[in-house]
């Protein structure tokens, strides 16, 4: 029995069926497209449309907050303009999970650099004033916990230096990293 190199005709059609439609002639519904292509087929809209039940909230909500980064920053009663509590509840717990989710794969690297630090707390984006957190770690510079010592007002945060060793000390923790989010400049990238 012969290989061959080329595919047939039939065969690239085959090929040809297994990426996404980008004819706006040819429609799948989200779920069609979820299943079949991945959840990189699907757009921003599509995305949240399946958080928040349908497409022209999900459209109105991103042409609102500008981005779904800035959605992220919401709070539940600034979306319960556009739902039900319940559901902008709902919706800013899905997004918070998110963050956490990205933050704990890193929890696994060594601190050891400070982009890991970086990666670690980037749920602080989200806070809508200055908070200081001490990070601590083990003996091999895994994470142990991360803890919030004060939440400040827009642009200050003040601690003792106290307060920030306490849970050092109650953990036993090897090292200790201090970090804030600041609100009065931009985070950098």
């Amino acid at each position: 029995m012969s290989q061959h190199i080329f595919s047939f005709e039939s065969e690239l059609q085959n090929n040809q069926a297994e990426v996404a439609p980008s004819s706006p002639n040819f429609s799948l519904s989200v779920s069609e497209k979820l299943s079949r292509y991945g959840i990189n087929a699907l757009s921003d809209v599509e995305h949240l449309g399946l958080l928040v039940g349908k497409e022209t909230l999900a459209a109105r909500l991103l042409k609102h907050f500008g981005s779904l980064k800035a959605l992220t920053k919401a709070s539940a009663v600034e979306l319960g303009a556009f739902m039900t509590t319940h559901k902008a509840e709902s919706l800013v717990a899905a997004l918070a999970v998110s963050a956490r989710a990205q933050a704990q794969t890193v929890f696994q690297e060594p601190f050891d650099t400070p982009e890991t630090v970086y990666r670690s707390c980037l749920d602080m984006q989200a806070f809508q004033q200055e908070v200081l957190r001490v990070v601590l770690p083990d003996a091999r510079f895994r994470r142990i916990t991360a803890v919030d010592i004060t939440k400040g007002t827009v642009n200050e945060s003040l601690a003792h230096p106290r307060e920030i060793f306490r849970p050092a000390i109650s953990h036993s923790a090897y090292a200790l990293v201090v970090v804030h989010n600041p609100l009065g400049g931009s985070i950098p990238k």
